[in-house]
């Protein structure tokens, strides 16, 4: 989402105000699904938690769930930038790593310090390519060639989310999200008007179809974590996977074509 925003100029807040509602409406479908699954399973079903052990639980990991909390509150009052956010929440996770769970010593500051160095300038390659790709179309006015070709060849906007869907879902099989949102989006940015489609809304839509990807094959990167994690080939793993992958696709399409419960949260916020 915040690829999505830094290329668009959208607001970042409103983007945010966007998931909640498609990941609880997720989270839900998921429970409903594994409930019955387990129950045609004959899966033996655990005691409702005491009182003493939620709390104890909750205690637990408070510090953790602290970190959303941080990020979301602090960007949504208008306190804090998204670098802000980023900074204070790498502050505290450092802090609440060393001197409350210590499970980290300061002899790691170094290590981690450096892989995480590695891994952001690995980022960074791949948006400076991207970015560099996407300028040159730009000027080689691809983006524009594009949304004429799509608006004198598609009329409706239902037939345009569909085709988009379908090619956002394709290419996030074989691409990773980040530079695909750097690539894809200043090219159907411009369409999107022409359908009189929602910058907001469309963001959502494009991070959801492209993050269902770390779920479909054949290079989808939670299947291959899964099966190591479990010992199980990628045939077992893409089988079990199945139904929840339909869920989000089903999720995906009526979201596409119902703004209204994209946008209910930013409209509520903002207006």
């Amino acid at each position: 989402m915040i690829i999505y925003a830094s290329v668009t100029n959208c607001s970042i807040a409103q983007l945010f105000l966007t998931g909640f509602i498609p990941a609880g409406m997720i989270v839900v479908s998921f429970s409903i699904y594994t409930f019955f699954r387990s129950r045609a399973k004959g899966v033996e079903r655990q005691p409702w938690p005491r009182p003493k052990d939620l709390f104890k639980v909750l205690r637990e990991g408070v510090w953790a769930l602290m970190l959303p909390v941080i990020i979301f509150a602090g960007i949504l009052s208008g306190v804090l930038t998204i670098i802000d956010a980023a900074v204070l929440s790498s502050v505290y996770a450092f802090v609440v790593e060393l001197f409350i769970h210590r499970s980290m010593k300061f002899s790691d500051i170094i290590p981690v310090t450096i892989n995480s160095a590695l891994l952001t300038s690995a980022l960074l390659i791949i948006v400076a390519g991207a970015t560099t790709f996407g300028s040159f179309l730009t000027l080689q006015r691809i983006p524009d060639m594009v949304a004429q070709a799509v608006t004198t060849t598609i009329t409706q906007p239902w037939m345009f989310l569909l085709i988009i869907n379908a090619l956002l879902f394709f290419i996030g099989m074989f691409m990773d999200p980040i530079p695909a949102t750097l690539i894809l989006t200043p090219i159907i940015l411009p369409t999107l008007a022409k359908f009189h489609i929602d910058i907001v809304h469309f963001g959502l839509i494009m991070t959801l179809n492209l993050g269902i990807s770390y779920i479909t094959p054949p290079i989808g990167t939670s299947l291959f974590i899964t099966g190591a994690m479990r010992n199980r080939d990628i045939v077992y793993v893409t089988e079990s996977i199945l139904p929840f992958l339909l869920i989000q696709v089903a999720i995906l399409i009526l979201l596409s074509y119902l703004p209204q419960v994209t946008l209910f949260l930013p409209k509520l916020f903002y207006g």
